[in-house]
């Protein structure tokens, strides 16, 4: 395969999972409209934007023009993360990113998933965001969810498994696995409770990250940080823990490598596993049941967490960067035949 058109279907996956990445988030603040109030409401817009890498909005510091702000405002909020695209962060820039690479691999792209991936976009292109809001806050993201969905599952009907297909997952669980890291962090950092008491529920983190009904079937009701975090680090029958997502990035580059995984092995594949293993000294007690009363509390002042979220950041970024320099910028003599 061409590195150009390696490069597509790479970012083509990444792309499409930061769409849906960005709409889960909204999902989770715009079903809290109703019922959070407007401290909590700040709180949750803190978290959206820092887990997009972007600086959070600045609500003013009465709490009556607060409520205000974020209750009134959070349509401007939404609209700025929706369809604001010159917010390269926003579900229409990154969905408009992902078409344009399918639009550059047309001949390589099986027709169904381009129709799907075109449709897509041009729903959301020309959806009216003040109706849909008027529906309810958080419609129009859910409805996103499952057109991307929807386009996940005609992927993984049509394409065959080789190297097209292999560098799409290998994207999107490259952005998966950066984003859930930030996540993760974030939330860790945030939840602690501060001097206001304002603190993050781990439940809500589980169901933004879709863990919380496999959570509560092989733990319990009651939640606790290490456990939590142990649970969407480790296990890897989740789909958007970290072990599942290095996995299947492991999996890819198997499958990508022509030596099929024998050493030695590319400098991205070394990197994956080594991360795999790192996750094993993951910040959560995975194995300790969460509903055990004689475990003592997480201690707030810990920051083994953040050094290993820390590290973990880094290697998902060098893995990006292995990534490029592997299959796309290598210098052209590599490429020839020996």
């Amino acid at each position: 395969m061409l590195a150009r058109m390696a490069a597509n279907f790479y970012w083509l996956g990444r792309y499409a999972e930061r769409t849906e990445n960005t709409a889960r988030l909204l999902e989770y603040q715009l079903t809290r409209l109703v019922d959070a109030d407007a401290d909590e409401l700040a709180l949750g817009w803190r978290v959206v934007y820092r887990a997009l890498s972007q600086s959070p909005p600045q609500a003013p510091a009465d709490v009556d023009e607060a409520e205000a702000f974020l209750i009134a405002d959070a349509y401007t909020l939404t609209g700025g993360l929706v369809e604001d695209s010159t917010n390269p962060a926003s579900m229409i820039s990154c969905w408009g990113m992902a078409r344009e690479n399918a639009r550059e691999i047309r001949p390589r792209l099986p027709l169904r998933v381009w129709v799907c991936l075109n449709q897509g976009f041009l729903w959301l292109q020309e959806a009216e965001f003040a109706d849909a809001w008027g529906e309810g806050p958080a419609a129009l993201v859910s409805r996103a969810i499952d057109r991307l969905r929807l386009l996940a599952g005609v992927v993984d009907a049509n394409m065959a498994r080789d190297d097209a297909w292999r560098f799409l997952e290998l994207g999107r669980y490259v952005e998966r696995l950066q984003q859930q890291i930030v996540l993760l962090d974030v939330w860790d950092r945030i939840a602690r409770p501060e001097g206001d008491g304002l603190v993050l529920s781990w439940a809500d983190l589980l169901r933004v990250c879709g863990a919380f009904e496999p959570y509560r079937r092989d733990r319990s009701l009651t939640l606790r940080r290490s456990s939590v975090l142990g649970f969407l680090v480790r296990n890897p029958e989740v789909s958007r823990s970290l072990h599942y997502a290095t996995d299947r990035i492991e999996s890819a580059l198997r499958g990508i490598d022509p030596a099929g995984g024998r050493p030695p092995l590319a400098a991205p594949h070394r990197m994956v596993l080594r991360m795999a293993a790192a996750l094993e000294f993951d910040p959560g007690d995975a194995d300790a049941p969460s509903g055990d009363a004689e475990t003592p509390p997480d201690d707030p002042d810990d920051a083994a967490s953040r050094e290993v979220f820390g590290s973990l950041a880094r290697d998902s970024r060098t893995l990006h960067d292995l990534v490029q320099a592997t299959y796309v910028d290598y210098a052209v003599t590599a490429g020839l035949p020996s």
